[in-house]
């Protein structure tokens, strides 16, 4: 006999432990429990035996909601939402799945850290049909949900070789070097590069296409600020002072989002830096304020909105191989120059 401790976090028996008590899937035995007319007559009387073994107590609401869905539930599981392009993307991808009738579940992993087996027997209490990993970095919970092959699993972001073709890249690397490549192209060079926090995937391939762009020009990529907070306006206000101090001789600098360029615009006026002629300013995302700030903000627009169709297209052909559903041509969507003011 397995021997199963119970979980600190909860100080209970999770569904997790009657699974691997009865080495079978998180999946079959919440199956077991909820529709056991689904499952075989010796497999159920296992799990079953496990369940009283252990004195497992299922999650009534959960189970409520699962039944209330009508096993229509998709989670979508992200580190945390940063930036107006992961949300344009989220909500183009939850429009789409609830045409079809589907129920989108957006949980930010950051806040679950150490307590992933509790988060994941809540997901699968909702009996899920499909999870969605969007820029996910807890390599624990990412495992469990791998080695669990309860559900049909499609990843936005790094390349992960356990689940073969269910991966859709986006490439802000490619994005930002056609951004900082535009900056260079204007005449610039002495360039600088702001950072904040945002997800950390997405912030390394932003570094890298403007590293890459940089050092494609023979252009020094030392001009690099990156802060631990959030990528927000009252943060670009902060930093610029910093920026100036290091490099008295910047003439423009790259912000990996808008809301730091736009914090920058703040306090440039507020300092009278006149924009662009003594500083040019470039964001990244296209959000609805860059183009009306003073002045105007240069940025790159992703194709957020083509790519949460496209993945709630390969999703739905997933789960179902009779739907047919149009999927956008991915080559054909790149990132766009928003080329204003502030440049």
């Amino acid at each position: 006999m397995q021997d199963i401790k119970k979980r600190r976090s909860t100080g209970q028996i999770t569904l997790f432990d009657v699974a691997k008590h009865a080495g079978v899937g998180a999946m079959t035995v919440s199956r077991a429990l909820r529709t056991p007319e689904r499952v075989s007559d010796k497999l159920r009387q296992k799990i079953q035996l496990s369940v009283q073994m252990l004195g497992y107590k299922p999650n009534v609401a959960a189970s409520l909601l699962a039944s209330a869905s009508d096993n229509q539930v998709i989670a979508v599981v992200t580190d945390q939402i940063y930036d107006n392009s992961t949300r344009i993307l989220l909500n183009t991808l939850q429009i789409q799945l609830a045409k079809q009738g589907y129920i989108t579940l957006i949980i930010e992993a950051c806040h679950y850290y150490n307590r992933e087996p509790q988060l994941l027997e809540t997901l699968y209490n909702h009996n899920l049909k499909a999870i969605v990993l969007f820029y996910l970095d807890n390599d624990a919970l990412i495992n469990q949900m791998i080695n669990n092959k309860a559900v049909p699993i499609v990843n936005i972001g790094q390349q992960i070789d356990e689940l073969d073709n269910a991966h859709i890249g986006l490439d802000d690397s490619l994005a930002m070097y056609i951004l900082t490549e535009h900056v260079i192209k204007k005449g610039y060079r002495h360039i600088g590069l702001l950072c904040a926090n945002q997800q950390y995937q997405l912030f390394q391939q932003r570094l890298h296409g403007w590293h890459k762009a940089m050092l494609a020009y023979h252009l020094p990529t030392h001009r690099i600020i990156n802060a631990a907070k959030p990528a927000n306006f009252t943060t670009g206000s902060e930093l610029l002072p910093d920026m100036l101090l290091n490099w008295p001789e910047l003439d423009a600098l790259i912000c990996t989002t808008d809301e730091l360029a736009c914090g920058v615009l703040y306090e440039c006026q507020r300092r009278h830096i006149r924009v662009p002629y003594q500083l040019a300013v470039s964001g990244f995302g296209n959000n609805e304020f860059s183009q009306v700030s003073f002045p105007t903000l240069t940025t790159v627009a992703l194709p957020s909105k083509q790519i949460g169709q496209y993945t709630a297209a390969v999703l739905l052909n997933r789960l179902n191989k009779q739907l047919e559903c149009l999927k956008p041509d991915l080559s054909t969507l790149v990132p766009v120059i928003q080329s204003r003011a502030s440049l």
